[in-house]
């Protein structure tokens, strides 16, 4: 047993450990305006979930640390608020390709590297979004603790690339992984499987930290509307380019209609490059008035469109490494099945609320969307899994303010930081799959999670 002089030694040498300059690299987003609705107690209004961004800066708040976030919004800014300053420093050569874009980002690499130095942090937490995880490593040579956070899986799941260039950067990623990190942040149990397994078990800390939703958004949003009030309705919610699979949707919907005449509506929302080329393609198609393709849909437009919507669908393709996919997440808050496959990491969080298809596999999807449709009685179920399954994306404890907690060390601790996890019902795959890795501690022990119901197929 230790005496108190001793629990008082460890509270001081705890405390000395705490962080006191962190310096924070963002993404494109608009970290100012999402600042100022931290500050003002509300939620960015052009946001769903709740940022990451705020989430740093409430851990930097609670801790009374300095912090420099510096973000690639493309319009230049900057803002002074007390302990925090936020710069929005757009990359050099936006919508450059090949060398120049490499180049591109060699240039902001550099640049994010000399305001860490400048501002003398010491702690880097450095979002990911470069294609080249290893240059981080500088940041540690000057002293930092790196926090690298993941927001995309290492390669695309369940579909790892096996070309000599893909298996040099896994060596090097590896690398970085065993010898560079003080901790790494991961947004999905997908993306801290393949930490590990490109470590070789060697990350250390590797933490989980799901995305957070505000309720309120979505508390309000009515069952879906009853089968004999129309077509089935079909709602996908994101960025509108090939790799999310968007192309994919107008052929599927194709198939649907071929099979089921009328029977069927699509609701696609969202911006991106994409856009005008897949009004293009639906109209070539003759699915005008099947596919109703809105452009992007805001916040405050995002209930009413739920309501619509029988069910929702994510047809990330497997060329893309998705981290997550908060649109799924999204549907189950909303009290909507979601139709996916298993390159999207967030099936595993929501099975219970799910149907699966083969990934890249039209016909698979379009036989999904009819047996759906048709049962009514497996279809209700899966609407009453989905608030469940939802349940941990609106829980402080599997925030990232909390993962930085246990990563960084907080003060004063509270009740929340040293919570027992083992009591928080977390949906998992299904049986016989390998259950999905909880949040993480030190050195990579985990806090064993339960899982629910899940969904069979």
């Amino acid at each position: 047993m230790h005496g108190p002089g001793r629990a008082a030694g460890m509270a001081e040498s705890s405390a000395a450990q705490i962080p006191k300059r962190i310096f924070y690299a963002t993404g494109p987003g608009d970290a100012i305006g999402a600042h100022r609705s931290w500050k003002c107690g509300a939620h960015h209004p052009t946001e769903t979930s709740v940022t990451f961004s705020s989430q740093v800066e409430q851990y930097c708040a609670d801790i009374g640390a300095d912090l420099l976030m510096v973000g690639h919004h493309p319009q230049r800014a900057v803002l002074t608020d007390g302990k925090v300053r936020i710069e929005h420093l757009p990359k050099p050569w936006p919508g450059a390709r090949g060398g120049l874009f490499h180049l591109g980002e060699l240039v902001h690499a550099a640049r994010l590297l000399t305001r860490a130095i400048q501002f003398k942090a010491d702690v880097a937490i450095i979002e990911s979004g470069s294609p080249f995880d290893a240059w981080k490593v500088l940041f540690s040579l000057f002293g930092m603790k790196v926090v690298p956070i993941c927001h995309n899986t290492l390669w695309p799941q369940g579909f790892k690339p096996k070309t000599a260039k893909a298996r040099l950067r896994r060596w090097i990623d590896g690398f970085f992984w065993r010898h560079v990190p003080f901790a790494t942040i991961c947004v999905s149990p997908a993306c801290v499987r393949q930490v590990e397994e490109s470590s070789g078990g060697g990350a250390g800390q590797v933490l989980l930290a799901l995305a957070q939703f505000p309720q309120e958004r979505f508390r309000d949003i009515p069952p879906p509307p009853a089968a004999e009030h129309g077509p089935f309705t079909l709602l996908y919610v994101g960025r509108i380019v090939q790799e999310k699979g968007v192309f994919d949707i107008i052929d599927i919907a194709a198939l649907v209609e071929a099979e089921a005449p009328g029977a069927f509506r699509w609701i696609v929302g969202g911006d991106g490059p994409d856009l005008h080329e897949l009004r293009r393609r639906r109209d070539d198609f003759g699915l005008g008035r099947t596919v109703d393709i809105r452009g992007w849909i805001s916040p405050e437009e995002l209930p009413a469109t739920f309501a619509a919507a029988h069910a929702c669908i994510v047809p990330t393709r497997s060329s893309f490494p998705e981290g997550l996919a908060m649109t799924a997440v999204e549907a189950v808050l909303a009290g909507r099945p979601v139709i996916t496959s298993k390159v999207v990491p967030a099936l595993e969080l929501v099975r219970s609320a799910a149907v699966e298809y083969e990934t890249d596999d039209l016909k698979s999807c379009a036989r999904a969307i009819i047996a759906l449709a048709e049962d009514e009685l497996r279809y209700r179920r899966l609407c009453s899994n989905a608030r469940s399954a939802a349940a941990p994306f609106v829980d402080p404890r599997f925030s990232l303010t909390s993962a930085l907690k246990r990563a960084l060390g907080a003060a004063p601790r509270s009740a929340t930081d040293t919570m027992n996890l083992s009591n928080t019902s977390i949906p998992g795959p299904r049986a016989g799959a390998r259950a999905f890795d909880p949040p993480l501690g030190a050195r990579g022990k985990a806090t064993p999670l339960s899982a629910s119901a899940e969904e069979s197929h």
